[in-house]
């Protein structure tokens, strides 16, 4: 798992192993007992939910969601997804479409202003100023993405712990 080269905010994994789910779920009460302290872990039949304690979490920490797909050759594959706080991540989602929201009605109204021969500059002094916070948006989630990697990288040892021992 290479985290620190794509471009996405929430990087993906796939990963093979001989172990049987009961194997892995029983390898991860292990690993919660030895963890437990530092980490949080949520279990939900197949899915896991690795957290840092509230003390330790800031605006950029990661967790780790896991889910285990037991395939019907007898190997396991588990889907592991970086990603920030859910409160976050659907905050800066609502952003995104209420910027794309903004941006497409300037744009309807300024085109619109256009065929009516009036003046559209301020139209699209908007939509640019628009363009210009969502690049920012995005710069901001890729700083806070690249001040998360270490935390992401704990996260990433303590799966390598738990599948390969």
């Amino acid at each position: 798992m290479d985290i620190d080269k794509p471009i996405s905010l929430r990087p993906r994994f796939e990963h093979s192993t001989a172990l049987s789910k009961v194997s892995l779920k029983e390898r991860l009460e292990e690993i919660k007992s030895k963890y437990g302290s530092t980490y949080r872990f949520n279990q939900s039949d197949d899915h896991i939910w690795i957290h840092f304690k509230k003390a330790d979490e800031k605006l950029f920490t990661p967790h780790l969601h896991l889910e285990i797909i037991e395939d019907f050759k007898g190997s396991t594959k588990i889907k592991g997804l970086y990603s920030p706080n859910s409160s976050y991540w659907t905050l800066f989602m609502f952003f995104h479409f209420l910027l794309a929201t903004l941006f497409l009605a300037l744009g309807i109204i300024a085109y619109s202003k256009y065929v009516l021969d009036d003046p559209i500059e301020q139209y699209m002094y908007s939509m640019i100023g628009i363009a210009v916070v969502w690049v920012g948006l995005y710069v901001f989630a890729r700083v806070n993405r690249r001040k998360g990697l270490p935390q992401a990288k704990t996260l990433e040892l303590i799966f390598l712990e738990w599948v390969e021992g």
